[in-house]
C-alpha cells in the first residue's frame, strides 16, 4: 500500500508540475498567434488554417489539464479509491499531443520537400515519414491502452511495450527532422558569404528547435526507465502539446527578423547582376510580406543567382 501511495505522489506530483509548464507555455502560444497575425495578413490561407488550429488544440489541451488537475487534486484529494480511477481527460490530453504533433511534423517535411531537390526530396522524406508514422502509430496504441485501463495501478504494465516505443520513436523523429533541415540548409550553401551567414542562423534555429524537444523526450526516457513502475514521465508528456506548438509558431514569426536584418551586413551582389524578372518580383514584393513557403526550389536560384535579400525572404520559414 505504502509503494502504490508513493506511485500516487510521483504521479500526482509530477503531473501538478507538467500542467504548470504547460499552462505557461500555453500564455506563451497565445502571445505568438497574435504576433502571427499582427505580422503576417497577407501569409496565404491554409497556413493561416494552421496557425488557428494549433492554438484551438492548444486551448483544448489546456482545458483538458485544468479538468485533470481539478479532478484529481480538489475533488477527489481525500478519496483513494477516485484518485485511483482513470479519468477521460488524461488519454484526451494523449490525443491532442499526438494530433499536434503529426501537425507540427508535417509542417516541417513540407518545408524540406519543397526546398530540396529532385534527387534528394524522397532520399530525405523517407526515413522523415517512417519516423512520423513510427511515433504516431505507438502514440494511438498508447492512446487505446490508457482509454480501456479503468485504473491508473494498471498504467504502468504497458509502459515498456508502449509508452516507451511512443517516447523512443518521437527522439528519432525530432532528430531526423532537424538532421533532414540542417542538410537542406547545407546544399543550399554558395559563395555569397551572406547567403552562407544566413544559412548558418537557420541551422541552429533548426538545431535548437529539436535541442528542446528531444531534450524533454529524453528527460522521459530517463523517467520511464528509473521508474517504470510509476506515471512519474506524466509530467514531460503535458509539456510536448506546447513545445511543438511553439516551434511551429516561432519558426513562422521569425521570418520578419531574419528578412529585415540590415543588408550592408552581407556581401550581395550589384543590382546591375540581378536579372530583370527578379527585379521585377522584388518591386512587387517590397509593399506586402511574402509566404516563403509557396516558394519551390524549382522556381529559385541560389546558388550565387539571386540577392541575399530574396533569400532571406524565402527560406527564412526553415
Amino acid at each position: 500500500m505504502a509503494a502504490i501511495l508513493q506511485s500516487f505522489q510521483q504521479t500526482f506530483g509530477a503531473g501538478l508540475f507538467g500542467g504548470l509548464f504547460a499552462m505557461g507555455m500555453y500564455g506563451l502560444t497565445t502571445s505568438q498567434t497574435y504576433l502571427y497575425f499582427v505580422e503576417y495578413p497577407k501569409d496565404e490561407t491554409w497556413t493561416k488554417i494552421l496557425v488557428w488550429a494549433i492554438w484551438g488544440l492548444s486551448t483544448i489541451h489546456s482545458a483538458l489539464l485544468v479538468h485533470l488537475t481539478y479532478h484529481y487534486l480538489i475533488v477527489n484529494a481525500f478519496n483513494p479509491f477516485q484518485l485511483s480511477q482513470n479519468v477521460w481527460s488524461l488519454p484526451s490530453t494523449m490525443v491532442v499531443h499526438l494530433v499536434i504533433a503529426f501537425l507540427v511534423m508535417t509542417f516541417f517535411l513540407r518545408v524540406i520537400f519543397l526546398f530540396s531537390t529532385r534527387k534528394l526530396r524522397w532520399w530525405l522524406a523517407i526515413p522523415n515519414v517512417c519516423a512520423i508514422l513510427s511515433h504516431i502509430g505507438f502514440g494511438i496504441e498508447s492512446c487505446i491502452h490508457v482509454f480501456s485501463t479503468k485504473s491508473l495501478v494498471d498504467v504502468p504494465v504497458f509502459t515498456k511495450t508502449s509508452f516507451l516505443p511512443m517516447v523512443a520513436s518521437q527522439v528519432a523523429a525530432d532528430i531526423v527532422l532537424a538532421s533532414s533541415l540542417c542538410f537542406v540548409l547545407h546544399d543550399h550553401r554558395s559563395s555569397v558569404r551572406g547567403t552562407n551567414s544566413i544559412l548558418h542562423t537557420l541551422m541552429v534555429y533548426a538545431i535548437n528547435r529539436c535541442l528542446l524537444t528531444t531534450g524533454v523526450a529524453v528527460c522521459s526516457l530517463i523517467m520511464i526507465g528509473l521508474k517504470p513502475a510509476s506515471m512519474i514521465y506524466i509530467g514531460p508528456e503535458f509539456l510536448f502539446a506546447g513545445l511543438y506548438t511553439n516551434a511551429l509558431l516561432a519558426s513562422l514569426n521569425s521570418r520578419r527578423r531574419i528578412r529585415d536584418a540590415p543588408s550592408s551586413d552581407y556581401n550581395s551582389m550589384q543590382l546591375s547582376d540581378i536579372p530583370s524578372d527578379r527585379m521585377d518580383s522584388q518591386n512587387n514584393r517590397a509593399s506586402h510580406r511574402v509566404d516563403v513557403t509557396a516558394t519551390s526550389p524549382k522556381n529559385s536560384s541560389y546558388a550565387g543567382g539571386s540577392s541575399v535579400d530574396d533569400f532571406k525572404q524565402e527560406m527564412a520559414i526553415i
